[in-house]
C-alpha cells in the first residue's frame, strides 16, 4: 500500500491558473431549486442510475451550476477562496465539471456561470465517451469528467494532493444529490480520466480526479 505525507499548510503563494483552450463561452444561469423537493426526500431517494438518455443541455448545465456556484467569496483573498454547496480543502475548489456529449466538450465554469466550448480533439472526444460507454453499456446521455487544476492547491498546501482527491470524493456526492433533486439520473464512474488532461494541451499542473453520467433516467 502507498503511503503519503499528510498536507500541510504553507502560506498563500503565487499561482498562475491553467488557461483553458476556449473556443466559445455561453452564459447560463443556475436553476433555483424546486419547492416541491425536500432534503430528507432527496437525501432518501438518491440512487445511482445506470440507463440514461441525453438530458436537454439547458437542464443538465442549469442543475451542474446549481451544484457548482459560489454562493460567497472571501473578499482581497488572493486564492479566491469560496463558500459552495460541497465541501473543499481551503475553500479553494480547484475541481472543474467537463461535459462531454456527442459533439462537443464544454467546461462548466461555475465562477462566472458560463458554459465553455473547448478546443478539444474530436478522436480524443470520441475515445473517452467509447471508454465510458463500455462501463455503462446502457448510457446515453452526457460524460463528466472532473480535473482539478492543481495551482492554488499546491500554493496553499505541501502534499496538497490528498486534499484534491477528498474534494473529488465530496463533487461527486454533491452532483449525486443535485441531480436526484432536478430529476436526473447520476452514476459515477470507476475511471479518472487520464486520457482528458493528456488531450488539453500544456496540462502539467492538471490532475484527473473522477468521472460520471448524467442524464435523463430510463422509465421502466
Amino acid at each position: 500500500m502507498t503511503h503519503t505525507e499528510d498536507p500541510r499548510p504553507l502560506g498563500d503563494g503565487p499561482y498562475s491558473d491553467y488557461a483553458w483552450p476556449l473556443e466559445s463561452s455561453t452564459p447560463f444561469e443556475p436553476f433555483s431549486a424546486p419547492a416541491r423537493r425536500g432534503f430528507v426526500d432527496v437525501f432518501e431517494q438518491r440512487r445511482s442510475t445506470r440507463a440514461l438518455l441525453l438530458a436537454p443541455l439547458e437542464l443538465t448545465v442549469g442543475a451542474l451550476l446549481f451544484a457548482l456556484t459560489p454562493r460567497f467569496w472571501k473578499e482581497g483573498d488572493t486564492l479566491r477562496r469560496s463558500r459552495r454547496p460541497s465541501l473543499s480543502a481551503g475553500a479553494l475548489h480547484p475541481i472543474s465539471v467537463l461535459l462531454f456529449n456527442e459533439s462537443a466538450v464544454f467546461r462548466v465554469n461555475a465562477d462566472s456561470c458560463m458554459l465553455e466550448k473547448l478546443s478539444f480533439s474530436a478522436e480524443a472526444r470520441d475515445a473517452w465517451i467509447s471508454k465510458c460507454q463500455r462501463i455503462l453499456p446502457s448510457a446515453s446521455g452526457a460524460f463528466l469528467t472532473l480535473v482539478a487544476d492543481m495551482a492554488r492547491p499546491m500554493s496553499a498546501y505541501a502534499h496538497g494532493e490528498t486534499l484534491v482527491w477528498r474534494d473529488a470524493g465530496a463533487t461527486l456526492q454533491t452532483l449525486a444529490l443535485v441531480a436526484e433533486l432536478f430529476g436526473l439520473g447520476f452514476c459515477p464512474l470507476g475511471l479518472l480520466g487520464n486520457e482528458v488532461v493528456s488531450a488539453l494541451p500544456s496540462a502539467e499542473q492538471l490532475l484527473a480526479v473522477g468521472a460520471a453520467a448524467i442524464g435523463l433516467p430510463v422509465q421502466d
